[in-house]
């Protein structure tokens, strides 16, 4: 009798058992692969980096500590109720048609939310850190959700002459992104490292350009080049795995038009450099969102990255990384809120590019568009979030 009760236990053990497993395994895949450093043909260019310690890849400028157990409790303790749109927003599908004709400017950008864009370049068509997935997580039941299910479809992309990766955090690179488009046979640019990942998930190696900080390569008409961030890097939580891949943003130039692309970044010199090297542009790309204090060495937040397009030496500036994932505890809304009141007070209000996700525009003709619905937020004066040790960078723009 006890062995007839037991059975449907034995049963539930033995399917729970095969289900975490497949789980833990699909995981493990999502991790990616590290870079092999006792291969040489690998190790090589990541060992003769200048950003490389002999251990990690380093900033230029050293990050504050972030205090793991404080970062834990500001985002699981600390609850706000406006972190995530609710309802779940509605978002229209692109018009794919537009693709069918070039843009009059020569520069067409379709903004796809967080920070997946798909640039048209005088000619050439650009995706940058494409996340296609439900969650930016390695689990498909736990992570960080969209608010909103992408408005262009994968398959509905056009042809695509480039695909450029900033850094290997799990919303800006994604696994299942990579094997669908790895069907395609396009090339990739990435930093230094990433491309161990890429061929771990079935891209050509042929296909994989890993490029150090200011390294530039020839996309048809475009001169790609990669550019300082101050950021990190990992897909676990060990901290022995961090830092072992390169972050990076991106500057874009084509004949006639030119895009620069921030990346994941606190404040750093970088941008000056970028601005008179590689500048200007019709357009900066630059984070805005997922800030908090406790990691101000990691992102800009609003009001620096407004100081970052002016530093950029740019025309008009598009705000990405917000309304795409809940990855810290202000509002959603509040990035752009605060980026706007901070353009207001710098008489640079028309220089913001606000499009409606999925919406494609070009920066020759902007666009501000209030599509997000009101929701309580704290403004600059609430809490800070400047970067360390740029205090003198700043003076001039504060």
């Amino acid at each position: 009798m006890l062995r007839k009760l037991l059975q449907p236990l034995k049963y539930l053990f033995v399917f729970s058992t095969i289900a975490i497993t497949t789980i833990f395994i699909a995981a493990c895949s999502s991790f990616g692969k590290l870079p092999d450093l006792n291969d040489e043909a690998v190790a090589g260019p990541i060992k003769a980096s200048p950003q490389w310690d002999g251990t990690h890849f380093k900033n230029k400028l050293a990050q504050q500590p972030v205090d793991g157990w404080k970062a834990l409790k500001s985002m699981f303790l600390n609850q706000n109720p406006d972190v995530e749109p609710n309802p779940r927003l509605e978002i229209a599908a692109t018009n794919t048609d537009i693709f069918s004709k070039e843009p009059e400017s020569g520069l067409r950008v379709t903004w796809l939310g967080h920070s997946i864009l798909l640039l048209e370049v005088d000619g050439q068509n650009v995706l940058i850190d494409p996340v296609w997935s439900e969650r930016a997580s390695p689990f498909s039941f736990l992570g960080a959700k969209r608010f909103y299910p992408s408005p262009l479809a994968l398959e509905d992309l056009p042809d695509i002459d480039a695909v450029l990766i900033s850094h290997d955090h799990y919303d800006h690179l994604d696994m299942a992104t990579v094997k669908q488009l790895k069907e395609k046979g396009l090339q990739w640019y990435v930093p230094l490292g990433v491309g161990s990942h890429l061929r771990y998930w079935g891209v050509a190696p042929e296909d994989i350009h890993e490029m150090d900080w200011w390294d530039n390569q020839q996309v048809g008409d475009l001169k790609i080049t990669s550019i300082p961030s101050r950021h990190s890097s990992g897909r676990t939580a060990s901290r022995s795995n961090h830092k072992l891949t390169l972050w990076s943003g991106w500057a874009i130039a084509g004949p006639k038009s030119s895009v620069v692309y921030s990346g994941d970044t606190a404040m750093h010199e970088g941008f000056l450099e970028v601005g008179k090297r590689l500048g200007p542009f019709d357009l900066s790309i630059v984070e805005i969102g997922a800030y908090n204090p406790l990691w101000r060495d990691n992102h800009l937040g609003p009001e620096q990255g407004l100081i970052a397009h002016q530093m950029l030496n740019a025309k008009t500036m598009l705000p990405v990384h917000w309304a795409g994932f809940n990855l810290s505890r202000h509002s959603w809304v509040e990035p752009i809120e605060r980026l706007l009141q901070a353009a207001k007070n710098k008489g640079l209000s028309q220089e913001i590019i606000i499009p409606i996700p999925g919406q494609p525009f070009e920066p020759a003709t902007p666009i501000q568009e209030r599509w997000w619905p009101k929701v309580p937020w704290q403004g600059a004066d609430s809490y800070t979030v400047w970067s360390t040790k740029v205090d003198e960078l700043l003076k001039p723009y504060r």
